[in-house]
């Protein structure tokens, strides 16, 4: 966030930005930008963009990492950013995660938060998402499912032509080329935009034959097959994506004032409005 009680109006934060969503506010003479309604997350509410996004396409959930191995993924080949970014997050599921999470003061809501998360779906367990330019190695826990689109069109003989054989797109000849997509979201690494891809226009195919029927059972078999992925993933992939409650779209653990307060004070007992008894010992990184 932008202290507003310290920005000075410079506005070199606006072009330092490597994502550039800092903008001035020329009414306030100040730098501000999106700070994910955080107000309403203490609540467990979604953020306001989230909550009335008419798609229903933007998701929020928590997600369990390494911290001890931020430095040294910071450090790798761009090549293997996206890899590195995975391996950091923790399965929820797993027991010493788990018990390691308690070590670190983390409480049993934010963990069954975590199990829940539609995040960690569509980063880890599909590999559909990828994090907004790794290359700037700030590993940041934003992430992008790239698109699929419509047939690049061609003119001939004076008409606009975007006919296709096939029911989709293929990937190669979309309206935005991988390669584009590839600078946005996997600093340059074509492949891991071409298995999101992959395993979108499986489960496309998948949901047309069993809504319609009128696509070849083989065919499907062989793009599940290439996207490394399976019927029963590609049925999750589609309740999740296409039929999604609010409930699924959103898990949003609630906040525990007492923590907060000791981050600030040293004794939680006789802060004003009586939180109640928190730990006495601030939280400390598990072996």
């Amino acid at each position: 966030m932008v202290n507003q009680k310290t920005c000075r109006g410079w506005r070199y934060c606006v072009s330092a930005c490597p994502y550039k969503k800092v903008y001035y506010n020329w009414k306030t003479g100040k730098s501000e930008k999106c700070i994910l309604c955080f107000p309403r997350i203490e609540t467990e509410q979604a953020p306001a963009c989230f909550h009335s996004c008419v798609g229903r396409i933007r998701y929020l959930g928590g997600l369990l990492y390494d911290a001890d191995k931020i430095h040294d993924a910071a450090q790798v080949d761009d090549s293997e950013l996206v890899d590195v970014q995975r391996e950091m997050i923790l399965d929820p599921f797993d027991g010493k995660v788990i018990d390691n999470a308690h070590r670190n003061g983390i409480d049993d809501n934010v963990i069954e938060a975590a199990q829940k998360s539609p995040v960690y779906k569509f980063v880890k367990k599909w590999e559909l998402a990828l994090p907004l330019h790794p290359e700037f190695r700030t590993l940041p826990m934003l992430f992008y499912v790239p698109p699929m689109l419509p047939i690049m069109g061609a003119v001939k003989d004076g008409i606009y032509n975007t006919a296709e054989d096939d029911f989709f797109t293929p990937i190669e000849k979309a309206r935005v080329p991988v390669k584009f997509m590839a600078s946005l979201f996997s600093a340059g690494n074509e492949g891991k935009v071409r298995k999101t891809l992959k395993k979108q226009l499986a489960v496309r195919a998948y949901r047309r034959f069993i809504t319609v029927g009128d696509y070849d059972e083989d065919k499907v078999k062989q793009l599940l097959h290439e996207a490394d992925s399976s019927a029963e993933e590609a049925e999750e992939i589609y309740r999740l994506t296409s039929l999604p409650s609010e409930t699924d779209r959103y898990v949003i653990p609630h906040s525990h004032r007492e923590e907060a307060i000791e981050m600030l004070e040293s004794d939680t007992w006789v802060a004003k409005g009586n939180t109640g008894f928190g730990f006495k010992e601030k939280p400390v990184r598990g072996e």
